[in-house]
């Protein structure tokens, strides 16, 4: 089994493996994202935008914490993580954290 690197993550992402603490409470509060179904069939057709417009600011965290749940930190439950939320709103808005002490 292959495991990705920080580096690897990093290179995918963007995101940098070295830099200031992650802290849940710095999460905006002007995006709220709603989450009623967590099993992530259900969660994509749930947070999915009308077909042919532009993808909202909700829409994109849903998006990311699809994607921390499932392909970062790989949720044995196959369920959205609600905790990755608030991580979910500061990547959206640019913020940057080390992900090496996640």
């Amino acid at each position: 089994m292959m495991t990705p690197t920080l580096l690897d993550v990093a290179a995918i992402t963007g995101l940098k493996p070295t830099g200031g603490p992650y802290d849940p409470n710095n999460a905006s509060k002007n995006i709220s994202l709603t989450i009623t179904k967590d099993a992530y069939s259900k969660y994509v057709a749930e947070q999915q935008g009308p077909e042919g417009e532009e993808v909202s600011d909700v829409e994109h965290v849903a998006f990311l914490t699809l994607w921390l749940s499932h392909f970062i930190f790989c949720s044995k439950s196959l369920q959205v993580a609600k905790k990755f939320v608030p991580m979910a709103i500061q990547i959206h808005e640019g913020c940057q954290f080390g992900l090496g002490r996640l």
